[in-house]
């Protein structure tokens, strides 16, 4: 199954990025919580970014650090979620993302217009629409005055995708 998903991923990159980005995941070893896997974004075979590889297990321990910290034995979905995203928040900060981020943004970004992506709130969709072949020039440089605003993996992603496309770099300084 991922080896279409990830031809799919790799037919919607850009002219400039075919062969310069690629997408990797690893299979590991099978736990009581299920298989633990790796994926990486590689640009020139260096990993831009990587997700996963006992990353669900660090978020459930974070999870659990926060919940040790209420009164009360039991939780409403609300604050277990809230608890959540503060784990994920805190594995963010450290730079490790889990593998369902990019698998949950993998499969909403296949499904959506090039504009629908650019302004998702989602960021890892984000990172699939600035590879997209459907961000022409043009627009990839009206978007140099917003990126700013970007998580600094996008402003790495867009640095990438504007040296690729022959854009002057100290037109953006970033």
């Amino acid at each position: 199954m991922w080896s279409k998903e990830k031809k799919l991923l790799e037919s919607k990159l850009a002219s400039s990025l075919k062969g310069k980005i690629k997408y990797n995941l690893e299979g590991g070893r099978k736990t009581t919580w299920g298989a633990t896997y790796k994926v990486e974004i590689l640009y020139n075979n260096v990993p831009v970014i990587k997700f996963g590889e006992g990353i669900n297990y660090m978020t459930g321990h974070y999870e659990f650090l926060e919940r040790r910290k209420l009164a009360k034995p039991t939780w409403s979905k609300e604050e277990n979620y809230n608890m959540f995203l503060k784990a994920q928040s805190r594995l963010w900060n450290e730079g490790i993302y889990t593998t369902d981020i990019f698998f949950h943004g993998m499969c909403k970004y296949l499904s959506l217009s090039i504009d629908d992506a650019l302004n998702s709130e989602q960021w890892m969709i984000r990172l699939f629409a600035l590879l997209d072949s459907r961000l022409g020039k043009r627009r990839l440089i009206r978007l140099k005055d917003t990126i700013k605003e970007y998580p600094k993996i996008l402003v790495d992603i867009y640095k990438i995708r504007v040296k690729e496309e022959g854009l002057d770099n100290e037109m953006f300084d970033l």
